[in-house]
């Protein structure tokens, strides 16, 4: 644990990332290498393991730098702020720029299928908000608020018109309970709460038949068996074919073809098959210990911008968790939502990384004025 205290300040975290990401690279070369062992070796079958591994071990550097090295105060600035929030905006722009140039209907992504601005964005919008809570949370009148949920507004909107529907009310759910905890006044939390519920209405309403048939594949994935409901069948059909104990590492039959997005989104359900209930529920122990540890900094950060701060990262990857099994379960309608740390996708791997560099450095920061 020594060792790795001088990765990071709270080992039990880095232990914990360390067997997140593990049982995901194990997944990902389950999928994509195992199957090519079998039909025939093909080297080009290594890439994506190797850039997850690579995305990693850079991503862990970033988040050891961070946290020993920033004096997460500076973060707490209206030029760093804003400085941030603008290129947000900007990149999340730039995106649908491209979409439009290349004649897209769906583009997420800034650069290739790797580069992802809004895994970034929900950072710098938790950063936002522990900015304006820690300055303006004493005061009640709405009017004071408005710039903030303009700007929360202002990248829900970009978002969905990726469109990434999901992933913009994920981030006015986030806004919204970020502003309670961050201790609000009532008056500001409710009128929030109806302003981002109005555009969460927006967003279901106004969608066309897309909506409509994630919910219809929710209710009935048998309705359109190789349509909307494709993907969920699959993934029940693999927890089916795991049963209680797995049908072994590397032996799951949804990921050669059925399940397409085995490795990504739909990763639980391979480690399902795969690892049986005891791979998911070791899976679950480890990410309700990282979740623990998280909160517990928390509890013990007593300025208020590091406090929400810390919340608002442990919240980005409890809901990510929370959303992504409900959904590979069929409780909630399909929303594309990675499982952190195990999900493949090197922008939610490093977004998240270096979120945990930032709940290093303020950690850091207050065990060095308690041992003062």
């Amino acid at each position: 644990m020594e060792r790795l205290r001088r990765l990071y300040p709270d080992p039990v975290v880095l232990f914990t990332v360390l067997l997140l990401f593990l049982i995901g690279l194990l997944n990902v070369v389950s999928v994509r290498v195992v199957p090519s062992l079998i039909e025939g070796f093909d080297p080009a079958v290594l890439k994506k393991p190797v850039m997850f591994l690579i995305a990693f071990l850079l991503g862990v550097l970033l988040m050891s730098f961070t946290a020993f090295a920033l004096n997460y105060r500076k973060l707490n600035n209206q030029k760093v702020i804003y400085g941030g929030i603008i290129l947000s905006l900007v990149l999340l722009l730039l995106v649908l720029i491209k979409k439009a140039v290349l004649g897209k209907p769906i583009d997420r992504w800034l650069v290739g299928s790797s580069v992802q601005p809004s895994e970034f964005s929900k950072i710098m919008i938790v950063l936002f908000l522990a900015y304006y809570v820690s300055r303006k949370g004493y005061i009640t009148r709405i009017r004071f608020f408005g710039w903030a949920v303009l700007v929360v507004l202002a990248h829900s909107v970009l978002l969905m018109l990726q469109p990434d529907r999901g992933m913009a009310v994920f981030v006015l759910f986030l806004s919204w309970v970020l502003l309670w905890i961050g201790g609000v006044s009532p008056r500001i939390y409710a009128a929030a709460g109806a302003i981002f519920g109005v555009m969460v209405f927006f967003i279901l309403t106004f969608s066309g038949d897309y909506i409509h048939r994630r919910i219809e594949a929710w209710r009935d994935p048998l309705e359109d068996t190789f349509g909307s409901g494709y993907q969920v069948i699959q993934s029940l059909l693999a927890f089916m074919n795991g049963g209680f104990l797995g049908q072994g590492y590397g032996k799951g039959l949804q990921k050669l073809g059925p399940l397409t997005q085995a490795d990504t989104d739909y990763a639980l359900a391979t480690i399902g098959e795969e690892l049986g209930f005891p791979g998911v529920l070791f899976l679950l122990i480890l990410y309700s210990v990282l979740i623990w540890r998280l909160v517990k900094v928390a509890r013990e950060v007593a300025d208020t911008f590091g406090r929400v701060v810390v919340i608002g990262i442990t919240l980005n990857i409890a809901l990510s968790v929370v959303v992504n099994i409900l959904m590979v379960v069929n409780l909630i309608p399909p929303k594309g939502t990675p499982l952190p740390f195990v999900s493949y996708g090197i922008s939610n791997l490093t977004a998240n990384l270096i979120g945990l560099g930032i709940v290093g450095a303020i950690y850091k920061r207050h065990m060095d004025i308690r041992t003062l």
